[in-house]
């Protein structure tokens, strides 16, 4: 494990030393590389959830309209971005297992197949939600105050304009991701997250912009990313260099292989986020106050939940390269390794965060009664994760990498719709507990996938299927 002016941490021949080899360590990884590979996505992924949490802060800031306008968009963008994620995360495991064979030749094919179609099907999503803003809006949350709908409409807008630069770098990250370049992504976040934080800057405390603020924010800092992304790709000093041709190129076996892997998690990410939107609609009825104090505490909460989800990442990367060298055993190792490393990253990140909390969520400048609403929130959502988190949101990346796309997004729509929004919906309507009891169902639904996926894992079907 090293900084990134190469200073060693670990001193080799030491106790501990031995311990991290004789545990991460294999004929194709040293644990330096493993960590060399999490360092960054850790960065990045806590860099990316922290300046979503400050421009949050900036929208609460302006007006407890305008943060509850976001808030109920939340689940319909990322409806639009899971689409993204999905088509990019079916191309990062056909990158990392063509990685693990030595096919480079066919590895680069995939990859600049993967960015294509991951910008087409953005293109699509966008179009279609930009010309039918205003119906979707009025059909998801008819309800709500006319001030929060126009607002709403306006961000869902603005947020179809950043999505066409947003599929370029997101299809380009997945392939650098596959092939181990945490770095490049990481350095590449840094910039668009930063032109991100300036742009919200300046569109939204000095120009005082709002919502139009936001969404200039966004485009802009996307089509920032969008064009160094291309730039790092064509570059002929790239890891992973491609033509500008590569991109028309059209594979159909390689297109059906990313398919295949990239539907059923486009699905399940539809279904989950559709849940979301379902939990949202009756999270409505509690009135604004509990709106607002949901979406603060969920963004606030991302800041811990964004490391596991780096290890996700991770476990993708490590474990598709030995599916692709055909190494079942180092495959079964790492999924269990990556389990274990996602717990550690979890209870550290919550350990230092947690404390924290009361400066973080200053910066929201809540409402006093959110406030109170907000604190339990984040206390219910820290409780489980020590025992469920990462079995819940590690182990299915594991998974997917070697190609058991269906049996884990079965397992995650069945439990988001039976646990977060039907047992939520009882919990928070019936039995009274308002926004807190989507909170404790969301627990639940953490130990039913941990029970389904460790009871896959331990089984053979779940590295039966072939992908290259």
């Amino acid at each position: 494990m090293k900084y990134f002016k190469g200073i060693t941490l670990i001193k080799p021949n030491t106790r501990f030393d031995r311990f991290l080899s004789n545990r991460y360590s294999s004929s194709m990884f040293s644990y330096r590389q493993i960590f060399s590979m999490l360092g960054p996505l850790i960065i990045d992924q806590f860099f990316i959830f922290f300046i979503s949490m400050l421009t949050n802060a900036m929208i609460s800031a302006s007006s407890q309209e305008s943060v509850t306008a976001v808030g109920l968009m939340n689940p319909i963008t990322m409806i639009a971005a899971s689409l993204l994620f999905a088509t990019s995360a079916g191309g990062t495991v056909i990158v990392a297992q063509f990685k693990g064979k030595g096919d480079e030749l066919t590895m680069k094919r995939s990859s600049a197949q993967v960015v294509m179609i991951t910008f087409l099907v953005g293109a699509i999503t966008a179009l279609i939600l930009f010309v039918f803003a205003d119906p979707v809006v009025n059909m998801a949350f008819g309800g709500a105050e006319q001030i929060i709908k126009d607002k709403a409409s306006d961000y869902l807008q603005g947020f179809c304009i950043s999505l066409l630069p947003f599929a370029i770098y997101n299809g380009i990250f997945s392939v650098l991701r596959g092939i181990g370049d945490t770095k490049t992504c990481l350095r590449l976040t840094v910039i668009i997250n930063g032109v991100h934080l300036f742009a919200s800057l300046l569109f939204i405390n000095v120009l005082e912009l709002d919502i139009l603020g936001t969404s200039l924010a966004f485009i802009i800092a996307r089509l920032v990313g969008g064009v160094i992304a291309l730039y790092i790709v064509l570059s002929p000093k790239s890891i992973i260099t491609f033509r500008m041709g590569d991109f028309f190129l059209w594979d159909w076996k390689l297109q059906k292989s990313i398919i295949k892997l990239g539907v059923p998690f486009a699905v399940e990410q539809i279904f989950l986020n559709l849940g979301a939107l379902a939990a949202q609609m009756y999270i409505v009825q509690l009135g604004t106050i509990s709106v607002a104090a949901n979406t603060i505490a969920a963004s606030a909460s991302n800041l811990i939940y964004g490391t596991g989800f780096s290890v996700g990442t991770l476990a993708i990367t490590v474990v598709g390269q030995c599916i692709g060298a055909g190494d079942i055993a180092l495959a079964k190792k790492y999924g269990k390794r990556m389990v274990e490393i996602g717990t550690v990253v979890m209870i550290i990140t919550t350990t230092i965060l947690y404390p924290l909390m009361p400066v973080i969520l200053g910066l929201y400048a809540p409402h006093p009664d959110a406030l109170v609403i907000i604190k339990d929130l984040i206390l219910i959502g820290i409780i489980p994760i020590p025992f469920f988190w990462s079995m819940s949101y590690v182990m299915p990346s594991t998974l997917r990498a070697a190609g058991d796309a269906n049996y884990t997004s079965i397992v995650c729509m069945i439990s988001m719709w039976v646990f977060r929004v039907g047992l939520g919906y009882i919990l928070a309507m019936n039995l009274g507990m308002g926004v807190h009891g989507v909170w404790v169902s969301m627990g639940v639904e953490w130990v039913a996938r941990s029970v389904f996926f460790a009871i896959r894992f331990k089984g053979k079907k779940w590295y039966a299927n072939s992908i290259v």
